[in-house]
């Protein structure tokens, strides 16, 4: 007690084997396309990809190969439009807003989290300290 207040510890102080495991799923690679209609075709076309999920409002698809590849395609925001090739590795937790706060807290950037009301779901990114971006989100995710 301090002053009268009680002083909670935060969590990352505490050592690990106080701390459940942030559990990290795996999720599809996404891709950003300039002109996402034209690349869902081109990959339903040419490599037989089929549509699992679609969002145009986002816009945003999961796509699947007779083999089991996992893709998604998003549109690209007007910064990554002009790179050729955008590639973002996608994960999955239960807990998207811990996940950001251990990446922040760890010298990471974090956008988000933020929530998808009309879909449900909860999601942001993350910068490692490398600059390689991640996306996360939660079970409900497209």
């Amino acid at each position: 007690m301090v002053g009268g207040r009680r002083i909670v510890e935060p969590p990352w102080n505490r050592p690990l084997n106080d701390v459940p495991p942030l559990i990290i799923r795996p999720r599809e690679t996404v891709l950003l396309a300039r002109n996402f209609t034209a690349l869902l075709v081109w990959y339903e076309q040419a490599l037989g990809f089929k549509i699992k999920a679609r969002i145009d409002e986002l816009p945003y698809a999961n796509l699947e190969s007779a083999g089991g590849v996992r893709i998604g395609i998003g549109s690209a925001p007007p910064e990554a439009a002009a790179i050729d090739g955008t590639v973002i590795p996608q994960i999955e937790t239960d807990d998207v807003s811990r996940l950001l706060r251990e990446v922040h807290v760890h010298g990471g950037s974090v956008d988000g989290p933020h929530r998808e009301p009309d879909q449900g779901f909860d999601f942001g990114s993350f910068r490692d300290p490398e600059g390689n971006t991640w996306w996360v989100v939660d079970p409900n995710g497209p």
